[in-house]
């Protein structure tokens, strides 16, 4: 909740996450959070080595790295010496200045008792050159602690009148041009007047901390939008590159696999044409031998002819012609699916797409505060919730869980495909999953997948847990520790899937159903040791 206060507030801004006082030595992290340093060292010795960021779980190569935060200290330095503000003293008389001079200081020559004002040479000869300035007494210059006299009646100015914001003496009182303002002894006047001042004074340097506090905030957040958007643009670039990669392979493989049936198909054509050619040319021969026998008038000639030809023409004329020409084979496309690797192919393209609609339309999704059960803590981004064994002082609501450590999003999905990734501690219990807005709020059947208004995946004791409208479904023991999820919803087709994102991507289970309702991601944890918490990522 926001302080009432805008000095709450900056002290909230100024405040260790880690020892919830303000900031000694601050560091700051790559992932752009701030510590004390004896705190972050703190940590750091707790957890060992893999050192992550207490709030978004990023890694840090070691405190040894880590720079001060310059800025933000000399912001606390200025808001503790504001804290404890007194009022201003001074044990020499400044030299008095011309009060005209603004842009510089100019040593004053003489001070007007009538304007009061102290004067520098070049603003005292201005003065005279004036008519109406010219009978107007002079003095030496005198400091603004000191005594003036009144000019009117040359005594000592001894009272304030706060409505003409003038000095008096006492016959100026007496006189009683000012019997109905409010007019107060010098002592009191200043006692007044210091007092507001100070106040105005600590307000004004409360509002420049809390503005510059903010303009440091704005520019990490930049920072930070800046950084998100170079790895968006990073990431998308090598899904696109992994991308051309698949589609050159692929293209090279079916350039080969074409070419190489191509060859073998064009082998067998030419084979055949060849034999066709052949049986052609002694075709030709025997008709021409027999047309030359035929020729011959002599009866012996054509009879020698015919007996050396005779074997030729009846193998010619006893041989077999093909009936159709040369039949070109089709390719065998289940062979080419096979070894182009095809379906293989189409569904790591299909993967590849996914993840760049996803990189390209990251969802934004926070925790519903009105929402969560009392044992359970959010973060100030509403992106990382853990368990507690002390309750919350929460608002009543009647969304809020009261029975079991539940907690919904504040985004609803009612059409569409959508994706999600959460991390979860290495020691916790937790349950993900999407519900409808109608579902319990307490009671057993508030529980998640123990109602058929949410479907739930489980993971307690390293076993996982498959759960709608209390049917469970035993999903198997897990082999290595699970530390990021993604969830995938098609609306329309009506699955809900949970994917394993460590190396390759594996599916774990899958929900198939009709969505009646708008669906919620909702999430559960039920261990409070320190590694227990589950993290929304904003990307994949």
């Amino acid at each position: 909740m926001s302080s009432s206060k805008p000095e709450d507030q900056l002290a909230l801004e100024l405040t260790c996450p880690i020892c919830l006082q303000l900031y000694s030595d601050p560091v700051v992290l790559p992932c752009g959070h701030n510590y004390c340093r004896a705190c972050i060292c703190r940590t750091a010795r707790i957890y060992g080595d893999g050192v992550q960021c207490p709030e978004c779980r990023e890694e840090f190569q070691g405190v040894e790295s880590l720079q001060k935060n310059f800025k933000l200290s000399s912001i606390v330095e200025g808001y503790r010496a504001a804290a404890a503000l007194q009022g201003p003293r001074a044990d020499t008389q400044p030299e008095v200045s011309c009060d005209h001079c603004i842009d510089e200081r100019t040593p004053a020559v003489r001070v007007c008792l009538k304007c009061q004002v102290s004067l520098c040479c070049r603003h005292l000869q201005k003065h005279h050159e004036r008519e109406a300035f010219r009978d107007h007494p002079l003095v030496e210059p005198l400091n603004e602690l000191e005594v003036k006299g009144c000019v009117a009646h040359r005594r000592p100015l001894e009272y304030f009148c706060s409505n003409d914001a003038s000095s008096l003496c006492a016959t100026c009182v007496t006189e009683g041009r000012h019997q109905d303002h409010d007019v107060l002894a010098f002592s009191l006047a200043e006692e007044e007047t210091r007092r507001s001042l100070e106040a105005r004074s600590k307000v004004i340097s409360g509002k420049l901390l809390m503005t510059q506090s903010l303009l440091q905030k704005t520019v990490e957040e930049q920072a930070a939008s800046e950084a998100l958007t170079d790895r968006v643009v990073s990431g998308a670039l090598r899904v696109v590159d992994v991308m051309a990669e698949l589609m050159n392979g692929y293209r090279e493989r079916l350039h080969e696999r074409l070419e190489r049936e191509g060859n073998q198909h064009k082998k067998s054509w030419r084979h055949e044409v060849s034999e066709l050619e052949e049986q052609q040319q002694r075709l030709l021969e025997a008709e021409r031998d027999a047309t030359r026998a035929l020729s011959e008038t002599d009866a012996f000639a054509f009879m020698h002819r015919y007996t050396r030809i005779q074997h030729k023409l009846r193998d010619a004329a006893t041989g077999s012609v093909p009936p159709k020409v040369p039949s070109v084979a089709p390719l065998d496309i289940n062979a080419l699916q096979s070894g182009l690797k095809t379906q293989e192919f189409h569904s790591d393209m299909t993967r590849l797409l996914h993840s760049l609609h996803v990189l390209l339309h990251p969802l934004d999704l926070s925790f519903s505060l009105c929402t969560a059960h009392p044992n359970l803590i959010l973060s100030n981004d509403l992106r990382t919730v853990k368990y507690s064994s002390s309750k919350q002082p929460y608002l009543e609501h009647p969304e809020r869980f009261t029975s079991a450590p539940q907690v919904m999003c504040s985004q609803e999905f009612s059409s569409g495909e959508h994706a999600w990734v959460v991390e979860v501690g290495p020691s916790s219990t937790w349950s993900l999953g999407v519900c409808y807005r109608s579902i319990p709020r307490r009671g057993d059947s508030s529980r998640l997948g123990h109602n058929s208004m949410s479907w739930r995946l489980q993971c307690k004791s390293g076993k996982l847990t498959a759960c709608h409208a209390s049917s469970s479904v035993n999903v198997g023991e897990l082999i290595a520790c699970l530390l990021r999820v993604e969830i995938e919803l098609n609306y329309e087709a009506g699955t809900l899937a949970f994917h394993s994102t460590k190396g390759k991507k594996e599916r774990l289970y899958i929900f198939r159903t009709v969505f009646k309702e708008p669906v919620y991601p909702v999430f559960s944890i039920h261990s409070n040791s320190p590694e227990s918490w589950i993290t929304l990522h904003t990307g994949m």
